[in-house]
């Protein structure tokens, strides 16, 4: 998949969820009471979240989709997404079980050392991993059921871009989480106006647009290189 047709799959899962959202939205129109349109905005709220979230991890993925199918040797990665295709081999290195289908070599019998051992595993065969095409894990991009701006930037910065990017938008990611918390757990028993709906709707169409930029010259960049 090249930069022009991982755009067009970003744009397309964001044209997608929003026009759901518009869909729900819309049918404000069929309903006469103020405080029976405050209610409905409350749903709205749930929705607008799980599209926000599901876009997110969506278009990530297909960030990491896009590099492993470039088959690029781990020495040629920015570290971030190297240390990410080695997350196996660091498995292994916790481990202190003897057997390991990474590390071959045979430990010392002292406990105390299997860890050191191990250690000294990974560095004799780093040019060997180095050497490898990477295949960065699905599991990188985990939004924890719950985006909260310190969950994205984890993901952001495990992918090799600026943690911070969205820093100023965080407010309002954090207003999205907020409301859709407190209408999840019943904890926010009254509606919500039209004009507060309509502003966390509106960071939220941002965010996303943002975001397709953001992989998208990510890609085209390739600022996926340890050159770029």
């Amino acid at each position: 998949m090249n930069a022009i047709e991982l755009r067009g799959h970003l744009e397309e899962e964001m044209t997608w969820r929003l026009d759901e959202v518009r869909f729900l939205k819309n049918q404000l129109g069929n309903i006469s009471g103020y405080e029976d349109k405050k209610r409905y905005r409350k749903s709205l709220i749930v929705m607008l979240y799980s599209h926000f979230e599901g876009f997110c991890k969506a278009s990530f993925l297909m960030y990491v989709q896009a590099i492993n199918n470039e088959s690029i040797e781990r020495a040629r990665l920015n570290t971030r997404l190297v240390a990410a295709s080695l997350s196996e081999e660091f498995r292994a290195l916790r481990n202190k079980d003897k057997k390991s289908k990474i590390f071959k070599n045979d430990l010392p019998n002292d406990e105390k050392l299997h860890e050191y051992a191990r250690q000294v595993d990974l560095l004799e065969s780093l040019d060997d991993f180095m050497k490898k095409v990477a295949q960065i894990p699905e599991a990188i991009v985990d939004t924890e059921s719950n985006l909260k701006p310190v969950v994205l930037r984890k993901i952001l910065y495990r992918l090799g871009f600026r943690h911070d990017v969205f820093s100023a938008h965080e407010g309002a990611i954090q207003m999205l989480l907020h409301h859709r918390n407190h209408v999840a757990h019943g904890a926010r028993v009254q509606g919500m106006d039209e004009d507060q709906y309509l502003e966390v709707e509106k960071s939220v169409r941002y965010l996303m647009t943002e975001i397709v930029e953001l992989v998208f010259y990510a890609l085209i960049n390739e600022e996926f290189l340890k050159s770029s």
